[in-house]
């Protein structure tokens, strides 16, 4: 199980892997001062059992490598055989008892956050806090607690404590709010004009309330790739007066921000023209995020071919990167991994009864 630990000095890079071992290339590109963590997905994964091996040898060639995941439950469940199917946040968020509500919210978190912290999974990319405005919206469907601010803080406060108590660390996304725009910033550019007050009243609430809350925590945030253009042409990711000086203003505490995957659509474009990985990086780090993702996901021939290391080393291990980490490393925030509750079976075992009773 994960134990309570201060990660300091990690790359600034999450990336992929494409198989379930290791290759040659892959352990030379771990060992690389600019990787800092790993995502896993789907076809990472073969049994709880080979995942265990998988993350354990990628844990041996650097102790103070992160292991991460999107794991929220309904169509977003990387991990399936094995695993608990978990129920959409949606779901949890249609039980009509307030407190039953609440209580299921709380068992999911920890019934998720017990099963990675397991297999030494560190981060859980989840909960979705954003406010689903628009029911269209194909991104979001299924995946967030609603409409309502106050119904959401309260159940993604109750998940984030599962998750916490089980020794995983949750991660809020997708500030400052995903909900407002129906495009996908997978495969299309996403813009809103929305202004700052009325996100201050509603979209960002969620974030405020539940960072704070949790301050001692330092949970990571990730940011979204929409440009809010009455507020700065930037998306979010690349955005200072968002990640810096708006920041300073909404939390009490400076949030440990983390970019959505770079390779989506949306971040791979700067007025109107491609720009290049290492800028990408450059202009996020240099914005307010301590660290990014980068994944091939958006090709799967590149994972079909076995050559996502040679991707990343050609694209995102360039000198500038690293001389950028070398200069700004001792000023980066450090990650807090929870410490699991002593008696995690047995909450375990009630989670899941709990759970199983209502039928979800």
């Amino acid at each position: 199980m994960s134990s309570s630990s201060h990660l300091k000095n990690i790359g600034p890079l999450i990336i992929n892997l494409d198989g379930t071992e290791l290759s040659d290339s892959e352990r030379q590109l771990i060992e690389h001062q600019l990787v800092g963590g790993i995502i896993l997905f789907s076809h990472n994964f073969i049994s709880k059992k080979q995942l265990m091996s998988f993350v354990n040898d990628i844990k041996s060639i650097k102790d103070n490598l992160l292991i991460t995941i999107d794991h929220e439950g309904g169509r977003v469940q990387r991990l399936m055989n094995g695993f608990t199917h978990l129920p959409s946040f949606e779901k949890i968020s249609e039980i009509e008892d307030s407190d039953l509500r609440t209580e299921i919210a709380y068992h999911v978190g920890y019934i998720s956050g017990y099963e990675l912290s397991e297999i030494s999974i560190d981060i859980n990319y989840s909960p979705v806090i954003d406010i689903n405005h628009n029911k269209t919206n194909n991104l979001l469907k299924d995946r967030t607690f609603g409409d309502n601010v106050d119904n959401i803080t309260s159940l993604a406060n109750a998940y984030i404590k599962g998750s916490l108590d089980a020794g995983i660390l949750p991660v809020l996304k997708h500030f400052p709010g995903h909900g407002r725009v129906i495009t996908d910033s997978h495969t299309e550019e996403c813009f809103s004009d929305v202004k700052m007050n009325e996100l201050l009243d509603t979209d960002i609430l969620p974030f405020k309330i539940l960072h704070d809350r949790y301050a001692d925590h330092n949970l990571p945030i990730m940011t979204n790739h929409i440009s809010y253009k009455n507020i700065d042409e930037f998306i979010t990711t690349y955005s200072e007066e968002w990640l810096i000086r708006q920041s300073n203003l909404i939390f009490s505490k400076k949030p440990f921000f983390i970019s959505d995957d770079l390779e989506m659509f949306s971040a791979t474009i700067l007025d109107g023209k491609k720009i290049s990985c290492e800028k990408r990086v450059l202009l996020a780090l240099r914005a307010g995020c301590r660290m990014v993702i980068a994944t091939t996901m958006q090709d799967n021939q590149i994972i079909k071919n076995k050559a996502s290391s040679q991707y990343f080393e050609e694209n995102y291990l360039t000198g500038d990167i690293a001389k950028y980490f070398e200069k700004n490393h001792d000023k980066m925030s450090t990650v807090v991994i929870p410490k699991a509750i002593n008696e995690s079976r047995e909450r375990y075992g009630e989670s899941l009864k709990n759970m199983k009773k209502i039928g979800l």
